[in-house]
Parts: C-alpha cells; sequence; structure tokens
C-alpha cells in the first residue's frame, strides 16, 4: 500500500487521475487488483491537497462502470458458451449459477448493491450480461451503486488523512465476512443441490 502511495506522490498528477480510473478499471477484470485500496489513497491525496476531489470521484466511478460494462459484454458475447458449461462444478460457475438465482428472486436490486458484495462484483456483471437484464437499468443501477461505495470510501479516507489505513484494515475484515458468508452460501448450495434428490427419496 505505501508502495502504492510513494508510486503516485512521484509522478505527474495527471497520470495519477490515470491509474486511478485503471486500478478502478481493471479491479473488475482482476478482481484481486486492490480497487478499493486505491480509491481510499486517492482520498488521503485529496485530503493533503495533492488531488482535487472531483478529478478524483469522476476517476474512480468512471474506472469502475467501464469495468462494470465490460463484464457486462463480455457476459452478452460469450453467454452461450458459458451457459453450455453449465454443469461445471467450479467456483466460478457455481458463483454465476447462484447470481442467477438472485437475479430471479431480488431482480435489479442485486445490481445496486453489487459494490457492496466483495468477492461477486464481477461475477454479478457478468451473469447480468448473461441473464440478458436490461441495458439501461443495469447502467443507472450499477452507476447508483459505484457513486454510492466509492463516495462513502473518499469521505471515510478524506476524514481519516494519515490514518488511511485503518479504513484499509476495516475494508479487509469487511471483505473477509462477506467472503467467508458467501462461501458459506455457495456450499450449502452445492451440497443441497447434490443431495436433494436423495433426501426426497
Amino acid at each position: 500500500m505505501n508502495e502504492i502511495l510513494e508510486f503516485f506522490k512521484n509522478i505527474d498528477i495527471i497520470y495519477v487521475y490515470l491509474c486511478l480510473f485503471i486500478f478502478c478499471y481493471f479491479e473488475n477484470l482482476f478482481p484481486p487488483l486492490p480497487g478499493d485500496t486505491v480509491v481510499v489513497i486517492g482520498a488521503y491525496l485529496v485530503g493533503i491537497g495533492f488531488l482535487r476531489f472531483d478529478f478524483t470521484y469522476l476517476s474512480v466511478n468512471l474506472g469502475s462502470i467501464f469495468g462494470f460494462m465490460t463484464m457486462y459484454y463480455l457476459g452478452v458475447f460469450f453467454r452461450d458458451r458459458i451457459l453450455n458449461k453449465r454443469n461445471d462444478k467450479s467456483q466460478f460457475y457455481l458463483k454465476i449459477e447462484k447470481v442467477k438465482q438472485w437475479f430471479g428472486k431480488y431482480g435489479y436490486k442485486i445490481i445496486l448493491i453489487n459494490r457492496f458484495l466483495s468477492g461477486l462484483r464481477s461475477v454479478v456483471a457478468l451473469t447480468a450480461g448473461i441473464s440478458n437484464l436490461n441495458l439501461k437499468k443495469v447502467f443507472i443501477l450499477a452507476l447508483l451503486s459505484i457513486v454510492l461505495w466509492n463516495g462513502i470510501l473518499i469521505y471515510l479516507g478524506y476524514l481519516l488523512g494519515e490514518k488511511w489505513g485503518i479504513l484499509i484494515t476495516y475494508i479487509k475484515e469487511y471483505n473477509f465476512i462477506v467472503l467467508v458468508i458467501l462461501v458459506l452460501i455457495f456450499a450449502v448450495y452445492f451440497i443441497i443441490k447434490k443431495y436433494r434428490l436423495k433426501w426426497f427419496k
């Protein structure tokens, strides 16, 4: 994290905004990338006057929404290929199947809360494309989710100032808790799906 901070401080400011955009964009395509961490660092740089709030907020939001919609279109484009592997038991396809069920039960509300579902943001976007959800609704709700989440991170990072690392710690704990809950949900789903025929015989 400190390496990223120092990197940002030592490049031209226009490239800092560009890096914020790129990190937030590719976080959707490659979830292990520390997108939230970069947003918080951006907030800290705003707090010390190194970056402007409006450009920072615009950069992270544009990166996030472009990344989300890229995954959406990948879902549309590869829909048939992915659906042909619906019997695949890998975690990736189990997540897609579960999110599809959530869409069936909760509809577009899943898009609205997707930024708060750590570990599933990319899957939600991809599954929205696979499910052929309405493009306009997906875009608007995804943007609202992104603007809210990034706004919270930037505000808290700005308030904490030099103690921005504390927020990163809490985000990691939050992500871990959400991940554990999701893993348990997927495990229960897999067990029920595998053994329900035996249970009802």
